[in-house]
Order: structure tokens, then sequence, then C-alpha cells
């Protein structure tokens, strides 16, 4: 497989913004204390996205 100069330039920013998104995962991880409650999950974060859009 060769791909073409752009599919190879989305591919790069693709993995950029993957590796943006695990490193600030690793960074709060980091900060996690014991007795802290952990970060709400992917569905909970949903649920709060879809109640500030029906409130505005």
């Amino acid at each position: 497989m060769y791909p073409t100069s752009v599919q190879a330039e989305q591919m790069l920013l693709h993995c950029a913004h993957a590796r943006y998104v695990w490193n600030l995962a690793v960074e709060q991880h980091a900060h996690w204390k014991p007795g802290r409650t952990s970060a709400p999950g992917f569905a909970e974060q949903c649920r709060g996205g879809l109640r500030l859009r029906t409130r505005a």
C-alpha cells in the first residue's frame, strides 16, 4: 500500500490528534490521588452534554 500525499498527510494529522488525547489522559491519570473520585465515564459525559444542550 502506497498512500497518496494527501492520505499520508491526513494519517499524520490523525496520529497527532490521537497522541494528544493519549498524553492528556496520561497527564490526568497522574494527577489522581487516593480518595478522589474518578472522572466521569464516557456514557456519563455524554448524558451530561445532552443535559447542557437541552437546557439551552
